[in-house]
């Protein structure tokens, strides 16, 4: 018996629920909330980064305001983080513990994807990248036809 073909929106939801787990897995044994790794990860990714940009990353994990400067000071705190000049950036230690965890999420990562063909898992990442990489007035813009409210 076929399975029948999701819509999209309920395949991605799907598919992130099962990646999802690992992940949380992980973190849990790392003891690190999922709002610390992004942090970590985002500023593995790309180096010093202003304060502010990382808040608004973390605002799209539903962190507000306060709740993303009590992370910051609780991630300094334990000495991953520093703040300098309005510029965050993964101190030593941050940088061993995020190198640690990424390799464990990557073996992680990679176990699960070899389940499936490695052409097709390059364009599904790809074609998600380009999907994070739009603004999202363009996305509001094109689904609503018109600019975000």
């Amino acid at each position: 018996m076929n399975a029948p073909t999701l819509p999209f929106g309920t395949a991605m939801a799907l598919a992130e629920r099962n990646l999802r787990g690992p992940l949380i897995q992980i973190l849990t044994e790392e003891d690190l909330e999922p709002g610390a790794w992004f942090t970590l990860n985002t500023l593995g990714l790309r180096g010093a980064t202003p304060t502010t940009t990382v808040k608004e990353l973390l605002s799209t994990s539903g962190y507000d305001h306060a709740s993303s400067d009590d992370l910051l000071r609780r991630l300094a705190a334990v000495g991953l983080i520093e703040d300098g000049d309005e510029l965050l950036r993964l101190t030593p230690a941050g940088a061993e513990r995020y190198e640690s965890v990424r390799e464990r999420i990557g073996a992680a990562t990679g176990r699960v994807f070899s389940l499936f063909d490695a052409a097709r898992v390059e364009t599904a990442r790809a074609l998600l990248q380009q999907l994070a990489e739009t603004d999202p007035a363009t996305i509001a813009e094109i689904a609503f036809g018109k600019a975000p409210a």
